[in-house]
């Protein structure tokens, strides 16, 4: 196979930044307040959240032989939502996962399923730098509101934890 082009490289590494997040965060965490329900956030919790947001790069991996990936059919596993050291194996697996795709070609084209609220969830064309495009716009959204969770509980998240990257440029360039 190929080697990756440099810009699909660039988005993998930017997903695997936000794992490592979600990894070093997971350290700071005890179950109790991983698997606490938040009061301002719905009842959410960051176990939640980040099961959630782990789920998605599972369908995209899983997806990726066959081109098809379908955002529906994910696992939801009870412990990943209450277990730090579940949820920890579970991002250190995927991180690993989608570091190994570097070494492959990408492929061409992808066909992408998400329910959106229609009745039926057809099939949609995508690529595989856009899926990467929407693995860190996802992330970094479901981590904004884990980021809130946790400043709720008293647990302070490493600066910029579930800050998108273009917010990170503009504070720079304001800031200097």
């Amino acid at each position: 196979m190929g080697r990756m082009p440099h810009e699909m490289n660039e988005l993998i590494d930017a997903n695997l930044h936000y794992l490592a997040q979600a990894e070093r965060l997971l350290g700071q965490l005890e179950d109790s307040a991983f698997s606490c329900p938040s009061s301002t956030f719905y009842g959410s919790t960051v176990g939640g959240h980040l099961r959630h947001c782990l789920d998605h790069y599972d369908s995209f991996l899983n997806g990726l032989a066959e081109t098809k990936i379908d955002y529906d059919q994910r696992m939801r596993l009870p412990a990943l939502e209450t277990e730090t050291e579940c949820a920890t194996a579970k991002t250190r697996e995927i991180r690993e996962r989608l570091a190994q795709v570097t070494q492959n070609s990408p492929p061409v084209g992808l066909l992408v399923k998400m329910d959106c609220g229609a009745e039926s969830s057809a099939w949609q064309p995508s690529t595989f730098g856009r899926e990467l495009q929407f693995l860190v716009s996802h992330t970094v959204h479901h981590f904004a509101m884990i980021g809130g969770i946790c400043n709720e509980q008293g647990i302070k998240p490493e600066n910029n934890f579930g800050v998108a990257p273009s917010t990170i440029r503009h504070r720079a360039s304001t800031s200097a």
